[in-house]
């Protein structure tokens, strides 16, 4: 079995092994499609499941480099991971390749509240049913912020009920240390 490995963090590209041969790399090598067989996901505190489905990889796809990268892109987009680490399994004999992937989550985590308290279990509900990647914890992180503000927001809206402004806030101790990260959803006056 052959393995190739390559890093993705959130601006650089590190290439450790030239891809889909032992010869030394050239620009085809990268950009050569291989067929998807499989993905394993390690390293990280969220579900497979859910990494696959954020990362829009499908088994049976062909793949190469810019795939990978476009990928990464939108789980590092969510600002809950940090990089990935991703390598390709080669089965002699076989077609395609199996793809292993390394995650960082981003941190460190804060509790996460949603507000008023009311609102909050409905939420919680709709957020983890659409992906159980929605947990009570997260990074401090504009783009986590963002990510979970706009899935409260769809979720308000989902349920019905009228237009929802959901704004963020990052509460502080008194030494003005983070220690909470709370959604506040209050109803947009329809008028």
């Amino acid at each position: 079995m052959f393995s190739i490995s390559k890093r993705i963090a959130t601006v650089f590209l590190f290439l450790t092994v030239p891809a889909f041969s032992q010869a030394p790399a050239t620009p085809q090598d990268h950009h050569k499609l291989v067929r998807l067989e499989g993905i394993e996901v390690a390293g990280t505190r969220f579900p497979q499941e859910s990494i696959i489905k954020i990362s829009g990889l499908k088994i049976g796809q062909m793949i190469n480099d810019e795939t990978l990268k476009e990928a990464s892109g939108r789980l590092t987009s969510t600002g809950l991971i940090k990089g990935i680490d991703y390598g390709y399994n080669i089965v002699p004999g076989r077609p395609g390749v199996l793809l292993s992937m390394k995650v960082f989550d981003e941190g460190p985590l804060l509790p996460v509240r949603i507000l008023p308290e009311s609102a909050a279990e409905p939420i919680w509900n709709c957020l983890r049913s659409a992906d159980p990647i929605f947990t009570a914890e997260m990074p401090n992180t504009e783009r986590a912020i963002h990510f979970y503000s706009v899935n409260i927001a769809r979720c308000v809206e989902k349920s019905g009920a009228p237009k929802a402004r959901v704004s963020a806030v990052v509460a502080c101790d008194g030494t003005g240390k983070s220690i909470s990260i709370d959604f506040h959803v209050s109803a947009l006056d329809s008028r």
